[in-house]
């Protein structure tokens, strides 16, 4: 009787070892997303709080214009410490337009966003003037929680982390499929099983 080959690596210490290592490192993340995840999901049919935000305005009073966009993100900075520390300013030039009247000269607009965890702001200045309008969003836990799954207003740390944790659910997959061979053995199965999984998981996203 023929021997079913299997994929070389099926019995490999090393690869019972690297599954056993990304499993653990991604222990952490594969709670929080779950957690969230059945939370966000059910929310709508089981009594529990959902995603929420507050939302209010604010302006800021200055003594003087403020000389350059820099100028904006430092004095944001100050009065939102949490949410400024990756933001980048959109710049909208002067512009003239022409009217009925002759021609119109709108001032250059800078505008900026920051966020964390727990809170959104929305600045805006017009240049030359002597108020900062900012738009607040307040995030409650959930909605922090949501944040916490799309990465948003997370810092760099988190997100390094999420990338870690994203080359150690690849490893996961592949020391898995390794494994599997151990118990069901021929390679034509490994493989037909694997590009079946792929394309009904895209057929899934794509239909859903």
């Amino acid at each position: 009787m023929l021997k079913h080959r299997r994929i070389p690596l099926h019995n490999n210490k090393w690869v019972r070892r690297i599954h056993a290592w990304a499993g653990f490192a991604t222990l952490v993340l594969m709670l929080i997303y779950g957690i969230t995840g059945l939370w966000l999901q059910h929310r709508a049919v089981l009594p529990i709080p959902g995603p929420h935000t507050d939302k209010s305005s604010e302006l800021i009073t200055l003594t003087q214009p403020l000389a350059s966009p820099d100028a904006l993100k430092a004095l944001l900075q100050q009065r939102y410490p949490d949410n400024f520390e990756q933001s980048r300013t959109m710049l909208t030039p002067a512009q003239t337009l022409p009217t009925p009247t002759g021609e119109l000269t709108l001032p250059a607009r800078w505008e900026i966003r920051g966020a964390s965890l727990s809170q959104t702001v929305a600045a805006s200045y017009v240049a030359g003037t002597l108020q900062v309008r900012t738009e607040l969003q307040q995030a409650n836990f959930a909605a922090s929680l949501n944040r916490l799954h799309r990465g948003m207003g997370t810092g760099l740390g988190w997100q390094l982390f999420g990338d870690l944790a994203a080359i150690a659910l690849l490893l996961l997959a592949l020391t898995s499929l390794f494994m599997w061979t151990k118990l069901h053995g021929h390679p034509r199965i490994v493989i037909l099983i694997g590009t079946a999984g792929a394309l009904g998981t895209l057929l899934f996203a794509l239909w859903g």
